[in-house]
């Protein structure tokens, strides 16, 4: 079961929300019947599509401020979710290195999005991880 799979698969479900107005449940109902579970780990798959819906207010508003102000809207969907996913991971799972969380992002990039892309995200999350203590705090006293 790879990790790799399993952001690439909550990267699907979220893009498909964004784009076709989809409520969680049956994105990720849509998601799990076209894909072959043993590729992937469905439980951290749902993590992090809960995580980021759950938490979607608070990691917008702190993607806006380490992307120089650009507005979330602004940005493409995939680069968005790509952002989003990421963001949850480094302020909600500590104990994963930056730099795999980064490297993983980068590579979604690669495989999802445009040419430029890779560089917009890996200098958004550089941006992160520099105030990662702050934001950590911020997300742990914003949890339910």
């Amino acid at each position: 079961m790879s990790r790799h799979a399993s952001r690439e698969r909550a990267l699907q479900t979220l893009f498909q929300m964004d784009v076709n107005d989809m409520d969680p449940e049956t994105a990720m109902e849509s998601a799990q019947t076209m894909l072959d579970e043993a590729a992937y780990d469905v439980v951290l798959y749902r993590q992090l599509v809960g995580g980021v819906l759950a938490h979607r207010e608070w990691l917008d508003e702190s993607l806006v401020h380490f992307s120089d102000d650009w507005e979330v809207e602004r940005m493409s969907g995939v680069d968005r979710n790509i952002l989003r996913i990421a963001l949850y991971e480094l302020a909600w799972q500590p104990d994963l290195p930056h730099a795999i969380v980064m490297d993983e992002a980068v590579e979604l990039c690669k495989e999802y999005a445009t040419e430029h892309s890779a560089r917009f995200v890996n200098g958004v999350l550089a941006g992160v991880v520099r105030d990662i203590d702050r934001l950590r705090q911020e997300a742990t006293d914003q949890s339910p």
